[in-house]
């Protein structure tokens, strides 16, 4: 898919084509939910919304320019190497499997994080709203 619109002027017929190629692709791909990650630059694909929010967002915020394999909204994952890095294969108990050893966990210790990839992003969405309106000391997130 072309992604060159992604740099180009948002106030252009290029941006526009684009915004709708993008929201028509991550529609197109969407599994369970009338919701996608918004991947302008405030929302970095941590917020769920629904696709007219996410138009508006894209042409207020601009599109997150990192965001070049579109993997939250359907592109399959793209597997990266480095050459310059020697990279040790995992041994099967984690890349942090040291800290577990020292204050001896096992791997129950670590509970469900659950099955639903939305949750995660939604708590951390959550460090940005308010406890109440016009509350600014505190966070969902913090309380």
């Amino acid at each position: 898919m072309d992604k060159s619109w992604m740099h180009s002027d948002r106030r252009s017929k290029a941006y526009e084509f684009g915004v709708e190629a993008f929201l028509n692709f991550a529609v197109e791909n969407l599994l369970t939910t009338t919701h996608i990650r918004c991947p302008c630059v405030k929302c970095v694909n941590l917020k769920l919304f629904g696709v007219g929010i996410i138009r508006d967002y894209v042409y207020f915020n601009g599109i997150d320019q990192s965001y070049k394999n579109w993997t939250f909204h359907g592109e399959p994952w793209e597997a990266t190497t480095n050459a310059s890095r020697n990279v040790e294969e995992d041994d099967g108990h984690g890349r942090y499997s040291f800290v577990s050893e020292e204050i001896d966990m096992d791997d129950n210790d670590f509970g469900d994080f659950g099955s639903d990839p939305y949750e995660f992003a939604n708590v951390i969405g959550d460090g940005d709203q308010p406890v109440y309106p016009g509350c600014r000391k505190y966070t969902k997130l913090s309380a």
